[in-house]
């Protein structure tokens, strides 16, 4: 894959994800990983990539009406320092890619199964909303500092089967959670010593434009569930080829 192919397929990625309220990170890893050049050194331009994506469809489904405060707060409050003491973890090599691969297929599987239809939506309150949020939040938070994926890929899902959330709320939501958890967990391998690689300049500009395109139109219109699909499919055999190099 050429660096032209590589720069236009991360911009549409960040188009289609920043929709569905997410960041993209799986997409770019499994992109990344595709064209040969996903190594541990580049999860820290991976989370900043999903700052200025996730950031963008955070305040545009906000801006929309569909933003729940206090849910997000809850959740936030337990898995941003968690995602910041995993980002200080260093991990081997191998270990990154085994946690990378299983993250990307969890996130296929996300991607590629069914969306689950609550009858009802009804999130706890109380002490039950803070205990559910500090498991959820913590182990979200954790994978999400580790393998340098923000998380909400995997809370959305959550959301909609607990039936806290419809979709539009759990978009909202989703693009909260990923947009603190990347900024907690980049900082986390800052202090470790990470850096931004600005060789990928090109693809943050890609991911900053096609973020800005999707977040307006998902926001607005109905969800691409089809695309998810395919994106899935992307991502799952990203995520075999990781597990079984």
């Amino acid at each position: 894959m050429d660096e032209i192919l590589l720069t236009l397929t991360i911009g549409a990625a960040a188009a289609l994800y920043s929709s569905v309220g997410h960041g993209g990170a799986s997409a770019y890893i499994a992109l990344l990983a595709l064209a040969g050049r996903l190594r541990p050194e580049v999860a820290a331009t991976i989370l900043l990539m999903n700052i200025l994506v996730s950031s963008q469809a955070w305040f545009r489904f906000r801006q929309s009406g569909h933003f729940d405060a206090k849910l997000a707060t809850t959740l936030l409050i337990f898995s941003a320092p968690a995602a910041f003491v995993g980002g200080m973890i260093a991990t081997s090599s191998r270990f990154f890619m085994l946690l990378v691969g299983g993250a990307l297929l969890l996130a296929a599987a996300r991607l590629i199964l069914p969306d689950p239809r609550a009858r009802t939506i009804q999130r706890p309150v109380g002490a039950l909303l803070w205990i559910f949020s500090a498991i959820i939040g913590v182990s979200l938070g954790m994978l999400a500092g580790l393998t340098g994926v923000g998380g909400g890929i995997y809370l959305g899902p959550i959301l909609i089967l607990l039936g806290w959330q419809d979709a539009k709320g759990t978009a909202a939501i989703s693009a909260a959670f990923i947009a603190v958890n990347s900024m907690t967990g980049l900082i986390g391998r800052f202090v470790r010593g990470s850096f931004i690689d600005w060789s990928l300049l090109p693809l943050l500009c890609a991911v900053l434009v096609g973020g800005f395109i999707g977040a307006w139109w998902g926001a607005k219109h109905a969800t691409p569930l089809t695309v998810r699909r395919l994106l899935g499919a992307v991502l799952a055999i990203a995520g075999v080829k990781l597990l079984w190099p």
